[in-house]
């Protein structure tokens, strides 16, 4: 990955390749109950990949994703706490378990922050963020999500 910033604006472009052996392993990600998967029981537990996005994680078995990000810091234009960016990923080469061709997908992502930077709510921020998925049938639905999160620190 490599990240380019001039002033407010950071570029950013990258590649991560998955071997064709199996997928990105990561532990508990629920029971498996009469040979099925279960979603309920343990929870699971999560990991950071660069690829891991609103809604995918580019992490299937031979997948070979590209991505790129926009990202602009409003405060060099005297809006402190205010930021935002675009994304796009795009994954390919993916092995089907069950047999046949590749398969591809890809996730553009939006996202606005602000964190109060002063006064009595500072350390109060908010997200909105907006991910479109889309895949060509291999197994994952294609899905719109908008998430609006508030946090305080």
């Amino acid at each position: 990955m490599f990240t380019y910033t001039l002033g407010g604006h950071a570029f950013m472009l990258g590649h991560v390749s998955v071997s064709d052996d199996g997928g990105f392993v990561w532990l508990d990600q629920g029971n498996v109950v009469d040979g099925r998967s279960r979603p309920e029981g343990n929870g699971g537990s999560t990991f950071y990949l660069f690829t891991k996005a609103n809604v995918g994680t580019f992490s299937r078995a031979g997948e070979q994703t590209s991505f790129g990000q926009y990202s602009y810091d409003f405060s060099k234009v005297g809006i402190p706490g205010l930021k935002a960016s675009a994304a796009y990923l795009s994954g390919d080469q993916i092995k089907d378990v069950r047999g046949g061709s590749d398969h591809k997908e890809w996730e553009r992502d939006l996202r606005i922050d602000y964190i109060v930077p002063t006064g009595l709510l500072k350390g109060f921020g908010t997200t909105l963020r907006h991910g479109t998925y889309r895949s060509d049938g291999s197994g994952i639905a294609d899905t719109d999500q908008t998430r609006l999160i508030f946090n305080y620190s």
